[in-house]
C-alpha cells in the first residue's frame, strides 16, 4: 500500500514509477515557468505557451494542468481565442473497438522530413561533383599554363635558362664566324 503513496503527484495516481517521476519533473518545469512568467506581458507569455506546444515539454495531466492555467491566464489578459492554441493531446483516452476511429498505423504518418533529407542529400552530392570537377580543372590549366606557378616553376625555370643558354650559343657562334670572316680579309 506504501508503494502507491509513490505513485501520486499533485493528485494523480499514475500507473507506473516512471509517469509518476515525470509528472515530478513536469511540476518542477511548471513551477519554473510560472516563477519566470511572473509579471510578464500578454506577447511573452503567448511566446512561451507556444513553445512549450511545440517543444511537447508537458506529457502528463500535471503539464496539462498548468497549460490549462497559462490558457485562462492569457483569455484573463485580453487575447483572443484564435490567438490561444488549443493544447494537443498525443495519448488515446478510449480504447473500445470504434469502426470510425482510425488504426494507429493510418494515424502515424512517416514525416516529410526524410524526404526532405534525400533531397538535400542528392544536391549536396551533386555540388561537391561540381567542386571536384571544377578543383581538377583548376589543376589542369595551372599544369599547361605558359606562367610559372607552384606546379610548373621548376620545368618553367629550367626551359628559361636552357633558352638563354641556346641564345648564347647561337650569339657566339655567330660573332666567331664574323670574327673569322673579318680575319681572313
Amino acid at each position: 500500500m506504501a508503494e502507491q503513496k509513490d505513485y501520486c503527484v499533485e493528485g494523480y495516481r499514475f500507473g507506473s514509477i516512471e509517469d509518476a517521476k515525470e509528472a515530478q519533473v513536469e511540476k518542477i518545469k511548471a513551477d519554473y515557468f510560472n516563477a519566470r512568467l511572473q509579471g510578464k506581458n500578454a506577447e511573452s507569455m503567448l511566446a512561451v505557451y507556444d513553445k512549450v506546444l511545440d517543444d511537447k515539454i508537458f506529457e502528463t495531466p500535471v503539464g496539462w494542468e498548468y497549460l490549462k492555467r497559462m490558457q485562462r491566464e492569457l483569455r484573463r489578459s485580453g487575447l483572443s481565442e484564435e490567438d490561444i492554441r488549443p493544447i494537443p493531446m498525443y495519448v488515446t483516452f478510449c480504447h473500445k473497438e470504434d469502426a470510425a476511429a482510425q488504426p494507429v498505423r493510418e494515424r502515424i504518418r512517416p514525416s516529410k522530413k526524410i524526404n526532405e533529407d534525400k533531397r538535400n542529400l542528392r544536391v549536396s552530392i551533386m555540388v561537391n561533383i561540381l567542386l571536384a570537377i571544377l578543383a581538377g580543372g583548376m589543376f589542369v590549366i595551372s599544369l599547361n599554363s605558359k606562367n610559372p606557378n607552384i606546379l610548373n616553376y621548376k620545368k618553367a625555370i629550367l626551359n628559361e635558362y636552357a633558352s638563354w643558354e641556346q641564345e648564347l650559343t647561337e650569339r657566339e657562334s655567330a660573332i666567331r664566324e664574323r670574327e673569322k670572316s673579318l680575319g681572313a680579309e
